[in-house]
């Protein structure tokens, strides 16, 4: 695009396919240039000294290529820039302190600073927090280091700060919403330490926030206020504790809340059934007990429930089977007891569900076999399950791994299953089950421990099974004739022949008689 004067003011080639490099770009002859936009191009090579010739240039975007080397130095000389994206691309090198405000004007105009998914290393230089007019500040996904200067506290106008997949150490910026404008902080994949910064935990304009997988202490219920805006918090991974506060039922907006792999304790908070816009919420791996909420049947659009590995008891609530949009539900590694309930089938949206490693009892219901939509996995291992596999288990043509191992499950593996057509992956070792596999390749793949400790499984094609039409071997003690055993009872009332229909072991006192044919 051309001025009045038919100078060139603005060069936009984005997602244009364009390769090779920068090189030979005469930027001199573009004194007047104010947007230069080549972002998501095949763009290769360093970027050129010389673009610091566009004195006037506002806004400079060459994200998304392959840009190589390191920040020129002349990017200082583009004092009217407000906006400068590399991201997604090879930069190299340090933040240079040299590219920031000291005095004579530098990048003192940048409102948006975006150099996320690159490689560069260092420490952010304190200088940076002199960018006064800084509103959204990205250096996620790169190899920076040390500590956040506090002179980031300065930034007051700040509303985005991703810090995230860096090695940053030491303590969160204390005045990280000195503003009180903040509404996306992402601090992840680092190694903070300490507290919540106080300014962080009154910053009621927050949008989002993501501080997983660091070393972040304290009591949650105590570090955290409501935030009426909140969508989205991830806290996972770190050494919180104390308990779920009431309060988290008041962020009305919250659609996301993680906070797994932490030291909670105590109870669900009730109130979290409040939120009757949460899509997911995972509190998996603490220490949380108590029975699950059955008002979390209310909560009608969640889509994952993770409350695996934790302390909790009781059974598990009929009114799971009212959440119709569930895709993944996992209670696994608690101490839940009672039946499955049979309303779990009602959640025919489910992808994922886990059971395992609990005390449930009773039979499988005939309804997870409505689940037509599992794939991921269905797991109902460790624990007091009785009764046959339901033959409808054969409906989850899409399912890939089934383990229903060590419960008390009897009589046959269902023909039907051979309609499993998806499963890579199947546990029905230590069972009763007996009888031939279902007549499918799929079956005879598994490894023969998904088989063993059962009663009495046959296939003539898996190893350490019999073949169906052998007949099963019986303990002997190595002498093959027949005996005769007459079994003497004190009271000549209660003394019967007995003769063995083929031979027979010794029978110890405590054995039951059985198996014989009264002569």
């Amino acid at each position: 695009m051309c001025n009045d004067a038919g100078s060139v003011t603005e060069i936009n080639l984005a997602y244009t396919g364009l390769t090779g490099t920068l090189q030979f770009l005469d930027f001199s002859s573009f004194p007047n240039l104010l947007r230069l936009d080549l972002k998501v191009n095949q763009l290769t090579g360093t970027i050129p000294s010389n673009i610091g010739l566009l004195s006037k240039l506002q806004f400079l975007d060459l994200s998304t290529n392959s840009l190589n080397g390191t920040l020129p130095l002349s990017l200082a000389n583009l004092t009217q820039v407000y906006e400068l994206d590399v991201s997604r691309n090879n930069i190299t090198g340090v933040l240079d302190p040299r590219l920031f405000p000291d005095g004579t004007g530098n990048l003192s105009e940048l409102s948006v600073m975006r150099l996320s998914g690159n490689l560069l290393s260092g420490n952010i230089p304190p200088n940076l927090g002199r960018l006064s007019k800084l509103t959204d500040l990205r250096l996620f996904t790169n190899k920076l280091s040390g500590f956040v200067p506090p002179e980031l506290g300065n930034l007051s106008s700040l509303t985005v700060l991703h810090l995230s997949e860096n090695n940053f150490a030491g303590q969160l910026p204390q005045q990280v919403c000195q503003g009180g404008k903040l509404i996306n902080f992402t601090a992840a994949f680092n190694n903070f330490s300490g507290p919540i910064p106080l300014s962080l935990k009154n910053c009621h304009t927050l949008y989002r926030v993501r501080l997983e997988h660091n070393h972040l202490t304290g009591a949650l219920d105590q570090d955290f206020g409501v935030y009426p805006n909140l969508t989205y918090i991830d806290l996972s991974f770190n050494n919180f504790r104390g308990e779920l506060s009431p309060k988290w039922g008041e962020c009305q907006n919250l659609t996301v809340m993680r906070i797994a792999g932490n030291m909670l304790s105590g109870k669900i908070a009730v109130e979290i059934s409040q939120l009757n816009r949460l899509a997911v919420l995972d509190l998996s791996s603490n220490q949380i007990s108590g029975e699950i909420p059955v008002q979390f049947g209310k909560l009608s659009k969640l889509l994952l429930l993770s409350l695996k590995d934790n302390r909790l008891s009781g059974e598990v609530p009929v009114e799971i089977g009212e959440l119709s949009s569930l895709q993944s539900l996992d209670l696994s590694m608690n101490m839940l007891s009672g039946p499955i309930p049979y309303q779990i089938g009602d959640c025919t949206r489910l992808r994922l569900l886990g059971l395992g490693k609990n005390n449930l009892n009773g039979t499988i219901p005939y309804q997870i076999g409505n689940l037509v939509a599992l794939q991921d996995l269905l797991d109902l291992s460790y624990n007091f399950l009785t009764g046959g596999i339901p033959s409808q288990l054969g409906k989850l043509t899409s399912l890939e791994r089934l383990n229903i191992s060590s419960n008390n499950l009897s009589g046959s593996i269902p023909a039907s299953l051979s309609s499993m057509w998806s499963l890579i992956d199947a546990n029905f070792s230590y069972n009763n089950l007996e009888g031939p596999l279902p007549d499918s390749n799929i079956f005879r793949s598994f490894q023969p421990s998904a088989y063993s400790n059962n009663k009495d499984l046959c296939s003539g094609l898996v190893q350490g099974l019999r073949p169906c039409n052998a007949i099963p071997e019986r303990k002997s003690d190595g002498n093959k004739k027949n005996r005769v055993v007459i079994v003497v009872a004190p009271d000549s009332r209660w003394t019967f022949p007995f003769t063995c229909i083929s031979w027979c072991s010794w029978i110890s006192p405590e054995m039951e008689i059985k198996k014989y044919v009264k002569r």
